[in-house]
Formats: structure tokens, C-alpha cells, sequence
């Protein structure tokens, strides 16, 4: 008898994505955990002298390069158009890669009545524990509820 197996493939790290520490080139880290990262590393390296960019604190550079970065960083577009909203056109949105088209119209209202837990436990056979009430209102829920299931007897 022949099994068949399903085999999956486990593609390895994608070195591309990776980013190079400013303090130490031999630390690869993904994007996602660069700030982390940073802080951490910053503390291992204490006489470096890299200074955070005021528009990304994920970019660091020696203090004779910051000043060029500061006029090329790409991240300085964003606080232009916060400060000077009316003088510089509008970020134009991505183009969308993909569209779905569904015949499904999530607004309307559903054929079916909704589901009330409540009507539903008061209906049927369910022991229902009453909480928070006082000692006197949970003897009168149970006594409620030994009628109720004494009626509904199979």
C-alpha cells in the first residue's frame, strides 16, 4: 500500500531582507526588529558616536554624515507635508495589486433572525448559574429553575 505523504518545502532565510547594524557590520537583523535591536546594541557601544536621524530613529550616522542624510533622508517628505500641508501635493496612494470581486454584501441585513443565548437558555435545558446576584435572589433563580426543568420533563 502506497501512503501519500505530503512534503513541504522550508525556504531557508532571506538574506536580502536583512539590514546591517550601524554599530557593529556584522549583525544582520530583520527589519521588524531593528529598534529593538538598536537600543541594545547602542548600550554594547558606548563610544561610538552616531546620532539618530529626527525623522527615522532606525537611521544612525556619525555626526559628519548626519547633516547630508538630514537633507536625503527619505522620511523627511512626511513631517514637510504635516508642517506645509497646502504647499506640497498630496501623497498619492498605491496602486491596489489585487481586486476581489464577491457577490457577498456584508451590510445586509442577515435572512435569519440572530442568535439571543438568553431566549435560547430559557427555552431549552440548561443549567444556568446566576452570578452576582444576592444570596436571596439566587434561591428564588434556582427554585425558577428546579419548576422549569420539572415541567420540561422527557
Amino acid at each position: 500500500m502506497v501512503e501519500d505523504k505530503a512534503y513541504y518545502a522550508v525556504a531557508g532565510p532571506n538574506f536580502e531582507e536583512y539590514i546591517v547594524c550601524p554599530y557593529d557590520s556584522v549583525h544582520r537583523i530583520l527589519p521588524l526588529r531593528l529598534t529593538y535591536h538598536l537600543v541594545r546594541c547602542a548600550k554594547n557601544h558606548p563610544s561610538s558616536k552616531m546620532v539618530r536621524c529626527p525623522f527615522n530613529t532606525t537611521h544612525l550616522y556619525s555626526v559628519s554624515n548626519m547633516q547630508k542624510h538630514v537633507l536625503e533622508c527619505p522620511n523627511r517628505s512626511t513631517l514637510e507635508r504635516y508642517k506645509l500641508p497646502d504647499v506640497l501635493p498630496p501623497v498619492e496612494p498605491r496602486a491596489c495589486e489585487f481586486t476581489v470581486e464577491s457577490t457577498e454584501d456584508w451590510d445586509a441585513e442577515p435572512p435569519v433572525q440572530t442568535y439571543n443565548p438568553r431566549k435560547y437558555c430559557e427555552r431549552e435545558l440548561i443549567i444556568r448559574n446566576p452570578q452576582g446576584n444576592p444570596p436571596a435572589a439566587r434561591r428564588e433563580f434556582r427554585e425558577r429553575e428546579r419548576r422549569r426543568f420539572l415541567e420540561k420533563k422527557f
